[in-house]
């Protein structure tokens, strides 16, 4: 005699009685995989936010440079300039206008130097205060911003 297989609905059924149909360690293991996910998916949309936020408050520092450059640099000998002998900056007035804005903008520090007869240099520094990045330690993020002016004479639009 030759043994017949059983019917294959008998054969399933001792492994659907031994695991069930969704065990307990299965449920666990996708609310894990559920709170892992949306942590995951929460510090991304801060990173974002808060790496935005860094990249508007270096712009704004890049900003408030050039502005506070511009401003030394319109700071010329006035004698000289009305005579036509040139457009010559005046050191002493050109360094204080550019600390002068610098000093008008609150959330921005900066120095501001002559790096040559004719230019003026200014540095700016600033702190972005994070909203998300705080739950992992990172509470500020600081850039800086960077520029410098220099006065030219032209005449006809060509520089002389």
């Amino acid at each position: 005699m030759t043994p017949t297989r059983p019917p294959r609905r008998h054969r399933l059924r001792p492994l659907r009685a031994r695991h069930g149909r969704c065990g307990a360690g299965e449920r666990g293991s996708v609310a894990i995989w559920a709170i892992t996910t949306a942590m995951t998916l929460t510090l991304l949309a801060g990173l974002a936010v808060d790496l935005g936020g860094q990249v508007y408050a270096k712009q704004r520092a890049q900003d408030v440079a050039a502005q506070a450059a511009r401003a030394g640099a319109q700071q010329l000998q006035g004698p000289a300039a009305i005579r036509g002998q040139g457009a010559l900056l005046d050191p002493t007035r050109a360094v204080a206008a550019a600390r002068a804005y610098l000093d008008g903008v609150p959330d921005v520090t900066g120095t501001a130097t002559l790096t040559g007869p004719d230019t003026v240099t200014t540095t700016t520094r600033a702190t972005y205060t994070t909203r998300f990045l705080g739950l992992i330690g990172i509470h500020t993020l600081t850039v800086t911003g960077h520029a410098q002016a220099q006065v030219t004479r032209a005449v006809g639009g060509t520089p002389r």
